[in-house]
């Protein structure tokens, strides 16, 4: 990797994914029964009031490496529309630059949250992302691409590529998170073809299960055939999981414990963590502790990622 890479002048990111706006409400002690009418079962009240959040999973990375680092692009799809406003706005206020041009309506993620760790969620896409003005308004350095599954249309290994690609010609590093999970999630051929240009994969236990269809160290020597960088594993309130290389004993990085409120986006808040340290020079046991710091400041409120300040992190990991 050329000094370019690793010195403080080489801190300039750009997150390429899913962005959103998230409807969050949460406490919920117990969650509705559909019924055709509001009934007693169906309709249920909330104390604390819903609240509008910037998120999806690159824009809440670039919002925690901005707040980390001072500033982050993000390339993703706002819409023309009062929602695209609300992130245009907020993400600005945030010190993200958005690069493409709004358009359609903005995608939205409404998510209720019970107080004994259940989720509901409805999703709405909003359009796909289209790679090719974003490429040539990009003065390539540093790329993460998060989510990607949610807003660029398949086949999408070469548009995730080429991204790398160019990071790695100018260089620079490239780092992909292999979620979202779910029916849609990108499947083990697609991720180790896209990690053949990437310097990182990171992703959560439940997502590599997924992809391996077992957990990581038992799977791993078969990703490993295909990928030879570090391995990234993100395990909750557990911290991370550290995969130096191939025959490389796994690394454990404990994380922190907090009183979970909010844990949308943790694992993003991880990412702009974990990248705000390895791409200034640390080595990555040191960024990933950095990571989990900021995971778990993410998870202590009721805001998530866009609550995530230099100062807090740096106060964790010093009573840590």
């Amino acid at each position: 990797m050329s000094p370019r890479a690793a010195g403080s002048d080489a801190a300039r990111l750009l997150c390429v994914g899913s962005t959103v706006v998230d409807v969050n409400i949460q406490g919920l002690t117990r969650f509705p029964v559909p019924d055709v009418e509001f009934t007693n079962v169906s309709d249920v009240a909330h104390e604390d009031p819903a609240r509008l959040l910037l998120g999806g999973t690159a824009a809440n990375t670039a919002m925690v490496y901005a707040g980390l680092t001072g500033a982050c692009q993000l390339g993703g799809v706002l819409g023309d529309d009062p929602f695209g406003d609300f992130l245009a706005v907020g993400l600005a206020d945030h010190g993200v630059e958005v690069i493409g041009e709004r358009a359609g309506s903005t995608a939205t993620h409404t998510i209720a949250l019970g107080v004994d760790g259940r989720r509901q969620a409805y999703w709405y896409p909003g359009p796909p992302l289209d790679p090719a003005p974003l490429l040539a308004a990009w003065p390539p350095g540093h790329v993460y691409l998060s989510g990607i599954n949610l807003c660029l249309q398949r086949p999408l290994t070469d548009a995730a590529c080429t991204f790398g690609r160019a990071a790695r010609a100018a260089g620079a590093r490239a780092a992909l998170d292999i979620g979202q999970g779910g029916p849609g999630a990108l499947d083990f051929d697609e991720i180790t073809a896209i990690g053949t240009e990437m310097d990182l994969l990171i992703g959560s236990r439940a997502e590599f299960a997924a992809a391996l269809g077992c957990e990581y160290a038992d799977g791993r020597e078969r990703l490993r055939e295909q990928f030879g960088g570090p391995v990234v594993v993100k395990q909750g309130a557990d911290g991370s999981l550290l995969d130096p290389g191939p025959g490389q004993a796994l690394r454990r990085v404990p994380g922190f414990a907090v009183q979970a409120v909010n844990p949308i986006g943790a694992g993003d808040a991880f990412a702009g963590g974990l990248l705000s340290a390895w791409l200034a020079g640390a080595d990555l046991e040191t960024a990933c502790r950095r990571g989990n710091a900021a995971g778990a400041v993410s998870v202590r409120s009721a805001g998530g990622p866009q609550d995530v300040t230099k100062a807090a992190v740096d106060r964790l990991e010093l009573e840590g």
